[in-house]
């Protein structure tokens, strides 16, 4: 008969070789999972309008914006768009509100808003992001975004890999956040079509 302490050993070992083996295949998994366009179809925002321009002059005037005029732009399935002007030169900062479906019984949407300016990103704020339990994202799941992102030019691409990057329980939502972060730099463009990239708009 085994004794105690190795059937304790050979427990602690299967379960460190399920983790494992399970680490590898959510990597799998992610790596082929494709992320859902923005919709406003069937999903329900957490939060009402009034709140979120409130939250994106916010956000736009902590980026050094005039808070006095935004503008809201809808660009289908890119979002939505509020933009305001720097007071001192005139140029554009931008707030984008992302709102995305989650294809998972047990998963809540994801809602965020995050700020650029002409060249670079400048600030990431969850409106409503989840993960296990219903749990809703704490400063250090933050913080570990925005270390990716924050100061760094929009259009670089920054690849997602799930066993490094991904919020510890929350994969699929980490997964969508950098997809429509690295939205941006097409975001940005359509912007530019639609003369907002201007100064003085």
């Amino acid at each position: 008969m085994m004794s105690r302490t190795r059937l304790y050993v050979i427990a602690a070992l299967t379960g460190f070789l399920f983790f494992c083996m399970t680490g590898i295949s959510v990597a799998d998994d992610m790596a082929g999972w494709e992320v859902p366009k923005q919709s406003s179809e069937h999903i329900v925002i957490p939060v009402s309008a009034e709140e979120l321009l409130d939250k994106a002059k916010q956000a736009l005037t902590a980026a050094g914006a005039e808070s006095g005029t935004i503008q809201e732009i809808t660009l289908d399935e890119y979002g939505t768009v509020y933009v305001a002007r720097m007071g001192d030169t005139g140029l554009p900062v931008f707030a984008r509100f992302v709102a995305r479906r989650v294809p998972c019984g047990d998963c809540h949407d994801v809602f965020f808003l995050y700020t650029f300016d002409n060249a670079q990103f400048i600030a990431f704020s969850p409106v409503l992001i989840t993960k296990r339990y219903n749990k809703e994202w704490d400063k250090d799941d933050v913080k570990k975004i925005k270390s990716r992102f924050v100061g760094k030019s929009f259009k670089d691409r920054v690849n997602f890999n799930p066993l490094v990057d991904a919020i510890a329980s929350a994969t699929m939502s980490s997964k969508i956040v950098f997809h429509s972060l690295n939205e941006t730099q097409i975001v940005y463009r359509k912007l530019a079509e639609l003369g907002y990239t201007q100064k003085g708009k």
